[in-house]
Parts: structure tokens; sequence; C-alpha cells
């Protein structure tokens, strides 16, 4: 009833007979009507029979006004997908069309089921088609100029995993694992059978190792299929074919395929399944290989065949002579090869360093050379090497560049204390005047103190710093702390230490008495100047020094009324500099201030109470002491003046400033 009104509703259509020739003139306008109820409209609005099967479902539209019914109505069954049959009275429309010309099919479908294609097409010919479970799924195909069988075969592609089976009344389709014929067919078989050589020809597709021994002992006859399988079967073999020599080989081929065993006892053959089976088939049997060595070490070979063949399977005799390893053929042969190249008598040299100890010449060997061909003697001192001439004379070679003496460096170390107190003011930019001819004489006297340091202060720093170093060392208001030369070489620390080491015992306060309990440990506070040096030369000849300089100080003794250790403060210094062989380096900063007490008095009546004030007087005193070092680097095998060189020059540099 739904239908009826919904075409009442969307159907319009008018018809009338006018005078152009007697022409009927159509109308039509169907919007969103099942195809089956369009069919009907234009069947009664026609007068042509129209039958739809039951293929035929779906909604559609259809618009269309005009006279040329039958143009319309093709276009009209080519958007729907539909096809009509028009050599009968009744026009049939189905999504399936079959047509036979001279045993020659053709078939074109639309989105229906694989049953109901079959159907349709069982209607077309005399054969039997029958089937078991087919696919659900609608599908489209079109084939074109094929025989009945091509047909079935295209068909039963087309549904999957399906194929067509011929016999004589027709056919029938079923899936390939359902069919699968064991001793013949097209797919799903196993074939063996003997060749006249009197061995055994084997094709199998998809069979189980339990289904191609049944063939092929019942083929061999061999111990009537005496035969016992311990595993499982079903493993398949998806495909195999070859050609055995005889029964034994045959049999051999197949377990290592399946990855089993084979073993006979008793005229009884057993299968078990062995999990190497596959891998010797594929890489070969192996087994267990003796190699013996004449001159080389087993574990020496065995390192060098690893890098060479990679990782196998083995073990070392006792003596060291030789070893097994578990390989195959092909390997055997490699390790052979290797043993006939490798292991011959080699000769032991002496290898001679100049300036590397043999442990640091181990530590970084030249790239063609491993640690294996190196032995140390007992004591560390001498190195040897094991190998060939060629070898030797290409170490020697190398040993040029490697066997080099470490650039050392060495350092001019000056340390100078300043001191200022209340009335004591020192600073380091002084003008030297300019001498008379008389004054000759005196300048190396004024100089005589800095002169006989060790560092060249005139060179480095010059005349007017020079005789003003002289003028406050004079006047006790500078002290040289430390003056020396510090040695090392490139890369390595240098350490230079001037401290005390002052040492108290602790103690604990009686929570009673409070009084100090000494627990009997002694400690220790150091205090002075400690300096550590980094040197390193680049390739240009430049030196980068880095400098770490800490000045610590303890003050007064308060042990004895608090029971703490003395106070002590530290200041530290850190900088990096770079530059050529002589150029100084100066670290200032390390300021150090003290506070001390003076008291002056009148010798028996300052003792007297009361009265005893007023001939005796106390002043704190505050001084202020600055450390600075100078550090002048050297690059040993530059040239270096000599220190009568030195003052030489010095002198010459007087005579300037006097003229």
């Amino acid at each position: 009833m739904k239908k009826v009104l919904c075409l009442l509703l969307l159907l319009t259509f008018w018809y009338s007979v006018w005078g152009l020739g007697g022409e009927k003139y159509y109308s039509w306008d169907f919007s969103d009507c099942d195809v089956k109820d369009v069919l009907f409209a234009v069947s009664m609005d026609t007068g042509v029979p129209i039958l739809a099967d039951d293929t035929v479902s779906g909604k559609c539209d259809l618009r269309f006004i005009g006279n040329d019914f039958s143009k319309a109505f093709d276009a009209f069954l080519e958007s729907c997908r539909l096809y009509a049959d028009k050599s009968g009275e009744v026009w049939k429309v189905s999504r399936v069309r079959v047509t036979v010309e001279n045993s020659i099919y053709s078939i074109d479908a639309y989105d229906v089921s694989p049953v109901t294609l079959l159907e349709k097409l069982s209607g077309k010919t005399d054969a039997v088609i029958t089937y078991d479970s087919l696919p659900s799924s609608k599908m489209s195909i079109h084939f074109k100029g094929l025989s009945l069988t091509e047909l079935m075969n295209s068909l039963a592609r087309s549904f999957g995993a399906y194929e067509s089976v011929k016999s004589e009344k027709g056919f029938h389709f079923v899936r390939k694992n359902e069919n699968q014929l064991r001793h013949g067919g097209t797919d799903g078989f196993v074939r063996i059978t003997r060749n006249v050589s009197g061995g055994f020809d084997v094709d199998v597709r998809e069979g189980t190792f339990l289904e191609v021994l049944d063939r092929l002992f019942y083929i061999a006859d061999e111990g009537e299929g005496s035969f016992c399988l311990f595993s499982n079967g079903e493993t398949k073999l998806l495909r195999t074919v070859f050609s055995g020599r005889d029964f034994e080989d045959t049999l051999e081929k197949l377990c290592s395929q399946n990855g089993f065993k084979c073993v006979l006892s008793d005229g009884i053959y057993y299968f078990a399944g062995d999990s190497n089976a596959k891998m010797d088939l594929v890489h070969g049997k192996r087994n267990w290989e003796r190699f013996d060595l004449k001159y080389s070490k087993a574990d020496t070979f065995i390192a060098l065949a690893t890098r060479q063949l990679g990782k196998f399977e083995n073990f070392c005799l006792p003596d060291k002579s030789g070893f097994y390893a578990f390989v195959n053929t092909e390997e055997k042969a490699l390790i052979e090869k290797l043993v006939e190249d490798s292991d011959k008598k080699l000769l032991t040299h002496l290898v001679n360093l100049k300036y590397l100890k043999p442990d640091e010449f181990l530590k970084h060997l030249p790239p063609d050379f491993n640690r294996e061909s190196f032995s140390l003697a007992d004591d560390n001192s001498c190195l040897y090497f094991t190998g060939s001439q060629n070898a030797y004379e290409s170490l020697c070679s190398q040993l040029i560049l490697c066997d080099r003496p470490v650039q050392r460096i060495s350092y001019d170390l000056l340390i100078l204390q300043y001191d200022e107190g209340m009335q004591n003011s020192w600073t380091p930019v002084f003008s030297a005047e300019k001498m008379s001819m008389g004054d000759r004489t005196s300048a190396s006297a004024i100089l005589g103190n800095v002169m006989n340091l060790n560092m060249n202060v005139v060179g480095v720093f010059g005349m007017n710093f020079a005789a003003s170093l002289q003028a406050s060392i004079e006047e006790n208001k500078t002290k040289v702390f430390a003056d020396t030369s510090l040695h090392g070489v490139n890369g390595k620390k240098i350490n230079f230490q001037s401290t005390n080491t002052y040492r108290y015992r602790d103690n604990n306060l009686d929570p009673e008495t409070g009084k100090p309990v000494y627990s009997g440990v002694t400690r220790e506070i150091t205090s002075g100047i400690k300096l550590e040096v980094l040197g390193w030369v680049s390739g240009d000849g430049m030196i980068t020094s880095s400098v770490t300089a800490s000045l610590s100080r303890q003050g007064t003794d308060t042990s004895s009324s608090t029971g703490n250790p003395p106070p002590t403060s530290e200041k530290i210094v850190t900088t990096e500099v770079r530059g050529k062989s002589g150029e100084p380096v100066v670290l200032s900063g390390l300021v150090q201030n003290q506070e001390s007490k003076e008291e002056k008095r009148t010798p028996f009546i300052s003792k007297i109470p009361l009265i005893g004030r007023l001939f005796k007087s106390s002043a704190k005193i505050s001084e202020k002491s600055q450390m600075v070092i100078y550090l002048v680097p050297h690059l040993e095998g530059y040239e270096k003046k000599s220190r009568l060189y030195d003052r030489e020059w010095a002198a010459r540099k007087l005579l300037e400033i006097e003229s």
C-alpha cells in the first residue's frame, strides 16, 4: 500500500495522441522509486509487457519527455546497470545477461552473488552445474568469447580459492583445499615415480610430510611401509621438485626439507623432528673437524679466523697446538686455506724505541698492526715483534712517525710578596732617572738583587721595572717568595707548592665542666701558596698555559683558649693564556689582610696597678700583602739566552739609558 501511495505521489505522466504523424508522446517523472515499480508504470503506459526477475532491486530516477520510447528505455536500463531481453513477446529485465552463439559464451553481470550467477547460467546451457558453499559477496563480471569450460574455469577463479571440476554430466564448483587430488590433478598433489635409472622423481605441491612418506614407501616397496613417525607429520611442502639417486638419497632430501631426522633400526625407519635439519640443508651439513697448527697458537689463529670468516663453534686443544671447529664442507675448506696461508714460521724482531716506553707504544699502535703481534719482556724494558720480514720493515718505517720525543716545556717562576702597611705604600710603576757617567758602576750595585734572580727580569719586563723592584726590595717593601724554574712535558701538569703545616689535637668540650677534653686525634691545617700549570704546545709553536694559583693563610692560634682550630683564609686565581715562547704570564689579585696589636710600655713601672697604665700604650696595625706570580714559559729546543748573556745585555741597556 505504501509503494502504491509513493507511486501516485511521484508518478505524473500525460499522454495524448496529436495529429503529427499519429506518434505517441510520453512524459515521465520518477524520483527515488523502486525499479520494479517504475518498470510496472512504464509497462502500463506503453502497453509493452515488461517482467523483472529476482535480481532487479534498488531505487532509481527516471525523467523523460519525448516519443522515442526504445532509446529512452535503453538509457534507463544502462543507468540502472540492467539488461533487457527483447527477443520474446515479453521483455525480461535482469542484472545478468548470457548470450550463446555457436557454443561461444558471453556473460555480463552487475552486483549479483555467485549463486545467482550460476543459476542464470544453468538456464542457458545443457550442462549440469552444481556447487558446494560459495561466497556470499556480490560481484560484477564481463566475459566474452569463451567456451563453456573456459567460462567455468574463469568463474571459479573469480570466486576466489575455488576450482571447477568437469564431469561427464557437467561442472562442480568446490574450494581448492577440499579437493586435494593426492596422486594427480592441478593443485595440491603428490607425485613420486621411479625413473629409468632406478632413482625417484619427486613432484609435490602442498603435500604433508606424512602423505609424502606414504607415497614414497608405496612406490619404493621398502620394508612394506615399515616406518614410525615420532613427530607431527602435518607440516606441508609448498612446492618441491627434484630427482633422487636412490631411495636413501630421496628420503634424506625430504627429511631435510621438512626438518626431520631419519634413523634405520631393525628394518624400521624412525622419523623425529630435527631443528638443525633445515639449516644443514641451506648451509651444508656441519661436523666437528680438527685443525692442527705448527707455528701458531690455537687461540691466536681462532681470533684471526673469526675476523675473516665470522663466528663459528670451536674449542682449543689443551696444548694450544690445534683446535676443533663445527663447520660444513665449504667452511672447512676456507679454514684449511687460512691455515696454509697464515700458519708459517715467523721471525721475532727486537723493536728499538728511542723515546717511547714499550707499554705506551702498545697503547697507540700503528693502524696496520695488532696487539697479538707484540710481546713485552718480563721487566717491560724491551718490546718484541713477531711477523714476516716485510711486516717488520713496514713497522720500522712507521716508527719514524710515532717514536718521537715529547716536547718539553719549562717555566721561569718568580713569586713576589708586596707588603702595604699604614705608611707603607708600594706600586709597581716606577720611573728610572737618567744616570750620569760617574754612576755607571753603581748601576750594577743598584740592580744587584734583581740580577741575581733566576728569572731574567730586565729582559722580560724592562729596565724601569727592574730598577723599581730593586728599590722596593732594598726598602723591605717587597719579598721574593719563590724564584725557580719548573720543567715538564707537553700535556702534563706541573705543580709547585710552598706551604706550612700546622698540627693540632682535636678536642671536645666536657658538658659538665666546660673544659676541653682531647680525643687523641691530630689534625693538620696547611697554609701557603700552591701553583698548578698545564702546558700544551700547538703545531705552530704557540704555548697554551692553564694556570691555577691558590694562596691560603692561617689566622691567630685560638685552639688553646676556645678549643677550636685556628681560622684560615684562601684565595684562588685561575687563568688560561696562549702565547709564544718567552712571553710572560702575570697572576695578581692574591691579596691577604692581617691585623696585629702592638703594645709599648716602660719597664717595671708599667706593671704597677693603676699607675702603670700611664706608662704603656697599645695600637692596632693593619697590614695588607699581595702575592704576584710571574711565569715565563719556554719551549725547550728554542734558543735560550744564558744568564751571562742576559747580564751583558742589561749592561748595554744601562749604557743606552745613560746616553
